[in-house]
């Protein structure tokens, strides 16, 4: 197959962000340096309340560890997007925000604690189709988080990630069965 036939197919891609729809899916963070390492992966689920207006759920958990200090966190709350583009393009940039809630533990060898962890972040991104359904994502923006009891901790946050996009009549199909 030869790379025009592949770019004249990968146009037709008809992408689902139209009002009715679902998207499912996730992102995930890895971040190693000397003696610091984290990991998060934070699954995610939407309904588009209007054409490209997505908004729904997603959980976060997450462990970090640097040096003797083990940290794990749990959160849950909303996120909203926002794409822009019209239906049958392959590549639709989009606004996200979301904001979580949720607790961190915080280990040490001889100590352990337990805070609230909340958590915003409002980025902007893009999402290429690779057929009517699925979309490997890149979101980067700012990300503001704050354990109980801690300093505030700001930063540039960058996330991959895939969404599998459903119309709302495959949703409804698979609800029948």
């Amino acid at each position: 197959m030869s790379l025009l036939t592949l770019i004249v197919m990968s146009l037709a891609v008809h992408a689902q962000t139209e009002k009715g729809d679902w998207m499912v899916g996730g992102n995930m963070t890895i971040n190693t340096t000397s003696d610091n390492s984290q990991f998060t992966v934070q699954p995610s689920a939407g309904y588009f309340f209007a054409r490209n207006f997505v908004a729904g759920a997603n959980v976060a958990l997450g462990f970090s560890k640097t040096g003797n200090q083990k940290n794990s966190f749990q959160s849950a709350g909303p996120f909203t997007r926002y794409y822009f583009g019209h239906e049958g393009t392959v590549f639709k940039p989009f606004l996200h925000a979301e904001f979580n809630i949720g607790n961190q533990v915080t280990k040490f060898p001889d100590s352990k604690s337990s805070n609230t962890y909340s958590n915003f972040f409002l980025g902007a991104g893009g999402a290429f189709f690779i057929n009517n359904n699925v979309a490997l994502e890149a979101v980067a923006g700012f990300n503001h988080s704050k354990v109980q009891g801690l300093s505030t901790e700001n930063g540039f946050l960058f996330r991959l990630g895939f969404q599998v996009h459903l119309l709302g009549s495959e949703v409804e199909r698979a609800r029948r069965q």
